[in-house]
């Protein structure tokens, strides 16, 4: 996808095979989960869970805990609803939605330009789950890539954190798990063959990245590390990239 921040052109890469294996860059050029390493680039370890199983197959690789938190959630009569087309309301509503979550957590905002790139590109969907009343309770973005045959996690927001009631916080969380069940699948069913949870940050030294990660290995799946960085296109890019490089070094 290209899009444009500060007047310049950037175009994101997802899932190359390598920097050899790209079409022409404009003056900057992000490779997100490259299979090959290139010069710039930094590991990047993620969750794959495998897709064309049967369904039941796919179910059994859960952890115990996982099965039963979404078995309990399929009794809880809440709506899930998957949008493959959206349009600029729906991403409007997803945005302000997720940027709620990330300002309690203290995060970055959702990307806007990009969500907007990736649904020009036919490449974005999203998907929700209410509860009976009809209140928000998950939210989900993914990146489609035909393909790769490949979906991917982008974005996942949940209001839990705002609440002080254990009971809420964990009917939030069964209906997580339930909704990244429903979208996978959904997914298989469109075609797609694997399921990328956008990153998997095992850090003992830090509780809310070892809970997001024991979340993420309960629906099982396999590690794999490929490889994102920045290249330049042009050559306005490698001096934007030099001028980067000489600034990160004085900051450190």
């Amino acid at each position: 996808i290209t899009r444009r921040k500060f007047g310049i052109s950037i175009s994101d890469v997802f899932f190359a095979k390598g920097l050899n294996y790209i079409p022409p860059l404009p003056t900057i050029g992000f490779l997100v989960q490259s299979q090959e390493a290139f010069p710039g680039a930094v590991p990047f370890q993620t969750l794959i869970v495998d897709l064309e199983p049967a369904p039941e197959t796919i179910f059994s690789g859960f952890s115990k805990n996982t099965r039963e938190k979404i078995r309990r959630a399929e009794k809880e009569s809440l709506a899930a609803e998957i949008c493959l087309a959206p349009e600029a309301k729906h991403i409007a509503f997803f945005a302000d939605y997720y940027d709620r979550f990330a300002r309690h957590k203290d995060i970055a905002l959702s990307n806007r330009r990009k969500l907007d790139a990736l649904c020009r590109a036919n490449a974005l969907a999203l998907s929700f789950i209410k509860d009976q009343q009809g209140k928000m309770l998950v939210a989900h973005a993914y990146i489609r890539d035909a393909a790769s045959c490949r979906v991917r996690l982008l974005y996942s927001a949940s209001h839990f954190r705002m609440y002080d009631d254990s009971r809420m916080r964990n009917f939030i969380g069964r209906a997580n798990r339930l909704l990244h069940w429903y979208d996978m699948l959904r997914f298989k069913n469109l075609g797609f063959r694997q399921y990328d949870f956008g990153g998997l940050a095992y850090a003992r030294s830090d509780p809310a990245l070892e809970a997001i990660a024991n979340f993420k290995l309960g629906f099982g799946g396999h590690s794999l590390v490929e490889y994102t960085g920045i290249v330049p296109g042009d050559r306005l890019g490698r001096v934007l990239l030099m001028v980067r490089n000489v600034k990160n070094m004085r900051q450190r």
